[in-house]
């Protein structure tokens, strides 16, 4: 049985570990950073961070394809569509058809898109920058290292009960 020592001086055994792990997780995926910007959403500002050619999305097109950004943000194509037409009123972004394939549409960060996105890109980095600021270089270095490490293991654990290797 594994065991930490808590700041209260308290033994956690493994399962309340896991615990702890999964509550820590979540909080994390529900963050809500929202609130942080100002007429604009996190699906949206993901729209203009793809459109922008952010390398993490770049498919070597011109524009954005409507279904790599279904793709990358694990939701349907018509729901990227609902948010494609609020952005286009917004003159965010524009649409057009793909010339080399004409079944997709391509999509394009407008100046005004540009600049939200710019916007919302330093109200990010400013947070962040605070955040660090107060864990602490080294802190924020470990905690990375650790963390990668754990999704490291993680992501092997996985493979292995997706070749059946499943343990229940």
């Amino acid at each position: 049985i594994i065991s930490l020592l808590t700041k209260r001086g308290v033994r956690m055994e493994n399962k309340e570990i896991q615990e702890e792990m999964f509550r820590a997780m979540f909080r994390l995926k529900h963050l809500n950073m929202s609130g942080m910007l100002k007429d604009i959403s996190i699906g949206e500002y993901k729209i203009l961070e793809m459109c922008s050619g952010c390398p993490a999305f770049d498919d070597g097109e011109d524009g954005a394809s409507v279904s790599g950004m279904a793709a990358q943000m694990r939701v349907s194509a018509p729901a990227v569509s609902r948010l494609l037409k609020g952005m286009e009123g917004k003159d965010y972004i524009v649409r057009q058809v793909d010339a080399k394939d004409r079944r997709n549409t391509r999509v394009f960060i407008t100046e005004t898109g540009r600049a939200k996105q710019e916007e919302c890109c330093e109200i990010f980095q400013n947070y962040t920058k605070r955040v660090f600021g107060r864990m602490g270089e080294d802190n924020m270095l470990q905690l990375l290292n650790l963390f990668n490490q754990m999704l490291g293991v993680m992501e092997d654990e996985l493979k292995k009960t997706e070749k059946g290797d499943r343990i229940c």
